[in-house]
């Protein structure tokens, strides 16, 4: 597959037509005619824009269909826009009924398109409620197609489509399974949503707009909601108007924080377009979670701790684990709890590529001596990328991460593994456990039998929200 097209591989001035195009500033007509002057040998104008379209499944980090995730779409009622709107929602499956902390996602100007869909599905695993209007929904929605998006776009109230998204942030801070705790980012026409969310509604907890345009100045003094403001460098239609609102909301008092990211260009989030900057955009996302979390904290948000055991019996709505303290533990069963069949496989499905979980102890010359190791399914790929302390046992880690590198060392294998901060070597010796797993049902939660789960409080009682067991007697490793 050959490598995929950045900024870099296309002329500025080309760039600047593509953004005209996609704001409605200049038609497909009008692109294709300006465009002519970069075509070369083979690449014709129609070409040029194809390459700089959306290609969904290239950006696609979370699949639609992950078992650590619940998603729906859901009709709100907006009775001051245009009555009644679809949304897409994402919740992981591990929190159950509990209360989340919301986040409010407004797309760009065509629409509840897949990529949205992922940015919701991303927040989701990290722990958020993340809701994402479709304000084509009185067009009959997101079409499918960009280009028809676009221009189904252009033909919408602004003013309703505004009372739209206040309407979702009503909504959903008032859904059962909400903490009350809001926020809301946007990306392009989203981020200017954001902005003047934070000036109408003033309980906003945090707000995020990427490379959003920004209210006349002189409504800066309404916005009493934290901002996170993340800005492309070659972007000028859009930071032209900043200085004026930075210096408003300086004069305001509002707190905020700005960064703009060198040499980027503006949707360099979107890892759909060529445009895509992969290393401003892991960071603006790392800062954008980190600021969520922060804002969006609650007490009333129940910690998840897990339990290692075996299960000591079983009703059709609870479970009692004797747990590896020897503790006898009881817990609710939820209807939405998620189960998974771990068993055993050989060292040798350990391949280059593969995308690992290694429980492993630390040896005096860094390396990592595993205690026993998962081997994801391919859909889960990318599930907890990073090295980290674990549970397990004093001073053990998790190190999740992909197989770069397998060589045969006396009595096991020697891994070479790469995540996206670094790389760890890590020696699985022969009598390791390995193993992978596959979803299940209740079937396999009998008497004795070897469970991990992740528990939480939930209306005032432990309650079971994921569970890992293994098969006729098989114990699960941790």
């Amino acid at each position: 597959m050959p490598p995929r097209l950045t900024a870099k591989d296309f002329d500025q001035e080309l760039l600047i037509l593509f953004d005209a195009y996609v704001h409605g500033n200049l038609d497909r007509r009008g692109f294709l005619e300006r465009a002519q002057k970069f075509t070369t040998a083979g690449v014709t104008a129609a070409g040029l824009l194809v390459a700089l379209s959306p290609d969904f499944a290239a950006g696609q980090q979370v699949p639609k269909d992950d078992a650590r995730l619940k998603t729906e779409f859901i009709n709100f009622p907006s009775p001051a826009g245009t009555g009644s709107v679809k949304g897409y929602l994402a919740r992981p499956v591990s929190a159950g009924n509990t209360q989340l902390p919301s986040i409010l996602v407004i797309h760009e100007n065509r629409g509840l398109n897949p990529h949205i869909e992922d940015i919701a599905r991303r927040l989701a695993l990290d722990g958020f409620m993340a809701f994402a209007p479709d304000a084509l929904t009185p067009l009959g929605g997101y079409p499918g197609n960009e280009e028809k998006a676009l221009a189904a776009f252009a033909t919408l109230d602004r003013a309703k489509i505004l009372e739209d998204f206040v309407a979702a942030a009503q909504w959903l801070k008032a859904r059962p399974d909400s903490t009350g705790k809001l926020g809301a980012v946007g990306f392009c026409f989203g981020g200017g949503i954001v902005h003047m969310l934070s000036i109408r509604l003033p309980d906003l907890a945090a707000g995020v707009p990427f490379y959003g345009n920004t209210p006349d100045p002189s409504d800066a003094a309404k916005v009493k909601v934290p901002l996170l403001i993340h800005q492309a460098d070659v972007d000028e239609r859009i930071n032209a108007s900043w200085p004026a609102y930075e210096a408003a909301l300086k004069a305001a008092g509002v707190k905020f924080t700005v960064y703009r990211y060198p040499g980027t260009q503006h949707g360099f989030n979107n890892d759909t377009t060529p445009r895509y900057d992969a290393a401003a955009a892991r960071l603006a996302w790392e800062r954008t979670v980190s600021f969520f979390k922060t804002k969006l904290q609650t007490a009333s948000t129940s910690p998840v701790v897990r339990l290692r055991g075996k299960i000591d019996s079983m009703s059709a709505t609870r479970m009692s684990v004797r747990e590896r303290s020897g503790e006898l533990i009881d817990l609710a069963l939820p209807a939405d709890l998620v189960i998974n069949e771990v068993y055993a496989i050989e060292l040798s499905d350990i391949k280059a590529g593969s995308y690992i979980g290694v429980g492993a102890m630390p040896l005096a010359d860094g390396v990592q001596r595993a205690i026993a190791v998962t081997v994801f399914p391919q859909a889960m790929r990318g599930t907890g990328e990073g090295h980290r302390p674990f549970d397990l046992m004093p001073q053990s880690t998790m190190t999740n991460a992909t197989v770069a590198d397998v060589m045969a060392v006396p009595n096991g294998r020697k891994l070479q593994v790469r995540y996206k901060d670094g790389e760890k070597t890590i020696v699985v010796p022969s009598d390791a456990p390995v193993v992978t797993f596959k979803p299940a049902n209740r079937s396999l939660l009998v008497p004795g039998a070897s469970v991990s789960l992740s528990a939480q409080i939930v209306e005032g009682q432990p309650t079971a929200m994921r569970i890992s067991v293994g098969r006729n007697g098989f114990a699960v490793p941790y």
